[in-house]
């Protein structure tokens, strides 16, 4: 796949697949900015590399603490300082094996990416961090995190991912449900939701049905907009002991907890109000024992006495 504009920096995927690279050809004054240690190789004349920080001083440092993407970008540009005024070109690749993904920016069209999925970018792509705010579900339970990153501006703009890369164009009341912990990018403009995979029936037997299946939880999105995901997702317990647990027990024992959380807070609802409508129905046959017939009359005849 190669970026359809020939006046500016060419982008190209070569190796497709798990161990994919994207090879970029640059005219001389283009400049692309990628990610700090991404770079494979580049022409050894008319190319100059240095330290950028995309947005400012405060849009590194929140890049840097919130999100898994460094401090600095790298910036490689075929300067016309140099005296060369060939193409240069240089090869990229993320950090952990995977699939790469090219994707055009617009202006005015904003693009969210997940933690550590940023490799590189046309020089007027601008790449920022920012809080993901819509409900407690989507950042909590979706496994895109608190912190996304966004791009903007226009231009190309290069994913990565573990595994294969799957794009989806979406048309507008078009939904599509993805298995938290594979979203990759997506429109801004896009609504999603995270909920239960199950959609019938009660909740009892929505979590039930979404618990034994070992699906769990997904992210459902919402056309118009494009949404990227990935094939795998890495194993974060992969050095830890009982890491080839079988998928169902590791992704959906949280869930019985739910389902029993749930269970026992209906239980005890139950027994509250039959606490109290028992404690109701005897005081309303206590109330003679409380104020006895003969002291309810020396009331009523005293009251009349008065008045």
């Amino acid at each position: 796949m190669e970026s359809p504009s020939t006046s500016c920096p060419t982008w190209k995927i070569e190796n497709s697949g798990s161990f994919a690279s994207v090879f970029v050809r640059l005219p001389p004054g283009t400049r692309i900015n990628c990610e700090s240690d991404a770079m494979v190789t580049m022409s050894g004349q008319g190319i100059e590399i240095r330290g950028v920080m995309s947005g400012g001083l405060l849009a590194a440092i929140a890049r840097y603490f919130f999100t898994r993407e460094s401090f600095f970008m790298t910036s490689v540009e075929n300067s016309p300082r140099t005296g060369f005024q060939s193409r240069g070109d240089v090869m990229l690749s993320p950090t952990t094996p995977g699939g790469i993904a090219l994707h055009r920016l617009v202006d005015g069209a904003e693009f969210f990416l997940t933690s550590g999925s940023y490799v590189a970018s046309d020089e007027g792509v601008k790449v920022t961090s920012k809080v993901q705010l819509s409900g407690l579900t989507n950042p909590l339970l979706s496994g895109t995190g608190l912190f996304l990153l966004r791009a903007t501006g226009h231009g190309s703009l290069a994913l990565s991912a573990f595994g294969s890369i799957h794009k989806y164009e979406l048309q507008a009341g078009e939904t599509r449900a993805v298995d938290n912990g594979h979203i990759l990018a997506w429109s801004a403009s896009m609504r999603y939701k995270t909920s239960l995979a199950s959609s019938n029936g009660s909740i009892f037997s929505r979590i039930l049905d979404s618990t034994t299946s070992g699906e769990g939880l997904m992210c459902f999105f919402e056309g118009p907009g494009i949404v990227f995901i990935q094939s795998h997702k890495p194993n974060l317990d992969e050095n830890k002991k009982g890491a080839n647990t079988k998928k169902t027990g590791r992704k959906s024992w949280w869930l019985i907890a739910i389902f029993f959380f749930m269970a026992t807070i209906i239980f005890c609802a139950i027994v509250m109000v039959s606490i109290m409508y028992g404690l109701r129905t005897r005081m309303v046959e206590d109330e003679n024992s409380v104020f006895p017939s003969g002291m309810q009359n020396f009331f009523q005849d005293k009251w009349s006495d008065e008045f």
